[in-house]
């Protein structure tokens, strides 16, 4: 399997990532060409895993993931990310249990269909950036500082949500970041880049979820964590 980080993410970050996961492949992100500033290496800009083996990804990145991840089927997306919202978001969809969190009107469309095909649920929601916006912890739980997801979240049944602090998340050339981009799950360990503090703690130690800060310091969004391959 492979965990995909940001290019641009701190050497002791990683170097910390790859330590406590040791069977696992790192991969570095690429940087989309048409989009600027941070964002650019983000790696949930720019592909995602519909499942553990398969993964849609912008298509100026497919030959890049193709030789990257071994025994994953990479198919290249029809849209292309560009500097502006919402035209940036194609890739950010959450999959979380049997939902698909996405604005579907500019969510890419094969990773919408493959979803429908499989008899997901899809549902939208006005935050483009929904993998950014949402920390899925497990199949039915998930973090989230964007008060509409949570109140989304909330009406959906078997979803526990806890509603966190986004201002205290670090992301460079903004206000702040998000919890989902600061964070992503390696099979069932959810993985933070800093530390989430004591509320996000309690919430997963309650939920008996396996969580590790890959550093100490403050929480920062560098792109979500993305977990997959054959």
């Amino acid at each position: 399997m492979a965990v995909i980080i940001n290019q641009s993410c701190p050497h002791e970050i990683i170097d910390s990532i790859a330590k406590r996961f040791p069977s696992e492949t790192i991969v570095k992100s690429v940087t989309l060409k048409n989009v600027t500033g941070a964002t650019a290496a983000h790696p949930d800009m720019q592909i995602h895993f519909v499942s553990g083996d398969t993964a849609i990804c912008a298509p100026e990145c497919r030959g890049y993931y193709s030789r990257a991840l071994s025994g994953v089927n990479v198919t290249a997306g029809a849209v292309t990310p560009t500097d502006t919202y919402p035209f940036d978001i194609a890739y950010n969809a959450a999959r979380l249990g049997k939902y698909v969190i996405a604005n579907t009107r500019y969510t890419e469309p094969k990773i919408l269909e493959y979803y429908k095909k499989r008899g997901f649920r899809i549902v939208n929601t006005k935050q483009g950036y929904a993998k950014c916006s949402l920390a899925v912890m497990s199949a039915n739980a998930a973090i989230t500082g964007d008060d509409g997801l949570y109140k989304l979240l909330q009406r959906l049944d078997g979803i526990k949500c806890l509603k966190t602090d986004q201002s205290r998340v670090i992301l460079e050339g903004y206000p702040n970041g998000f919890i989902g981009g600061a964070s992503g799950l390696v099979g069932d360990t959810a993985v933070f880049f800093g530390n989430p503090g004591t509320a996000v703690k309690s919430f997963l130690n309650d939920l008996n979820i396996e969580y590790y800060c890959a550093s100490n310091g403050a929480l920062t969004d560098y792109g979500s964590l993305i977990y997959g391959g054959g």
